[in-house]
């Protein structure tokens, strides 16, 4: 049914479900009507396809970037990350990026002895000083190149 203003459409009825799998390469598999037995094949097959997807080698990552706090925070938060034990320095940077992955600031960029537990705070700006707007924001620690993130939580 149509009404409203410039015919848009203000009573819709749809009285079947229309079914997607999607592969672990982004790819719709399969798409159609509820069927139990064609869904449950459809949803191994893509299971399937993704545990025998090549990983590659994954990167020991024994540095921990931990929860930040206080989470939602205002008007600043303390990120807290652990370095591993071992011998010598390592690379560490620990940005602040928006939700799309846009880096906004970054907190660490500096060589820093291995096994300490360090932290650091961020205000709730941009790298030009710039209050942000309320909103989850992403931190992203990279220790030797190896990134872990985490999201928090900005209110006004």
């Amino acid at each position: 049914m149509y009404g409203g203003q410039a015919g848009i459409l203000t009573d819709y009825n749809c009285n079947y479900d229309y079914l997607f799998v999607v592969g672990g390469d982004g790819i719709i598999k399969w798409r159609g009507d509820w069927d139990e037995v064609v869904v449950k094949a459809a949803i191994d097959a893509a299971m399937d396809e993704l545990a025998a997807a090549p990983v590659g080698d994954v990167p020991d990552s024994r540095h921990r970037l931990l929860a930040n706090y206080p989470n939602p925070f205002n008007p600043l938060t303390r990120i807290p990350y652990e370095l591993a034990e071992g011998s010598g320095t390592v690379s560490v940077q620990l940005d602040i990026l928006d939700v799309r992955g846009r880096l906004l600031k970054t907190l660490v960029q500096t060589e820093q002895a291995s096994g300490q537990h360090l932290e650091a705070v961020w205000d709730g700006t941009d790298k030009q000083g710039r209050r942000l707007p309320s909103g989850t924001y992403v931190s992203r620690l990279r220790v030797d190149g190896v990134p872990q993130s985490r999201f928090m939580t900005l209110v006004k």
